[in-house]
């Protein structure tokens, strides 16, 4: 079914609460065949270990055994989606993660549709239609793949903020003087201190003195990093 339901994902968008958004998402997925809903989002930061933000209409008690053994480090469709932006159709029954999958299946996700979608932060969101028993076949992917491909988007867009905000507020952004910034602009540019102090016209001296201040700022562990950060935070345009 080729997705007409601009209306519902219209209302999710526009939608002031992440539970009533989750529900016209839902209704869409319904929609397509599949009761199950699913979305998550990855943000960028923190760079070692990226926050995973998720919401769903999936058993509880998935939700729960899903996110307590961590099984978005073994998802094969979590890691199809972090290569891929294109819509992948999976059969559990065919992961070679046996256990996550007799687990996914005896909750009843057993077959579906995965889509990834990246953002101009970094983020990436996915999302996941799934149902139990009847297999999802390659023509009927083929006559909703399109349809899947605007509901990741529009599914990125309308939750993306509401899911980020609903764990925490971002930390707001250190304030960085100007020459901090642009002596962060030129380290991110793989700059020397020394080839930063000749283009600034200023004392290598100095230039160490503005990374120093960064550092601590941002609290990085070194330049490289605090560049790195800046840049992911915005911070350096």
């Amino acid at each position: 079914m080729i997705l007409s339901s601009q209306t519902i994902l219209q209302e999710a968008i526009g939608s002031g609460g992440l539970t009533a958004a989750i529900g016209h998402l839902t209704q869409v997925s319904q929609n397509l065949g599949f009761p199950f809903f699913a979305y998550g989002v990855r943000c960028p930061l923190p760079i070692s270990q990226p926050r995973i933000e998720m919401a769903s209409n999936y058993p509880d008690a998935w939700q729960q055994q899903y996110q307590a053994r961590h099984y978005a480090q073994i998802d094969p469709t979590v890691r199809h989606c972090t290569r891929v932006t294109t819509p992948v159709l999976w059969d559990a029954s065919a992961f070679d993660e046996r256990h996550f999958a007799e687990q996914a299946m005896s909750h009843g996700i057993r077959t579906g549709v995965s889509i990834s979608v990246r953002d101009a932060q970094g983020r990436l969101g996915m999302v996941t239609l799934a149902r139990d028993q009847t297999l999802c076949t390659p023509d009927e992917f083929a006559h909703i793949e399109g349809s899947l491909t605007l509901l990741g988007q529009l599914t990125h867009a309308a939750l993306v903020e509401k899911l980020v905000q609903r764990s925490s507020q971002p930390a707001p952004a250190p304030a960085l003087s100007e020459r901090e910034l642009e002596v962060l602009k030129w380290t991110a540019e793989g700059k020397t201190s020394g080839e930063v102090a000749m283009i600034m016209n200023i004392t290598e001296r100095t230039v160490n003195f503005h990374i120093s201040n960064c550092i601590v700022k941002l609290d990085a562990s070194n330049k490289l990093h605090a560049a790195v950060k800046a840049a992911m935070s915005g911070l350096l345009g």
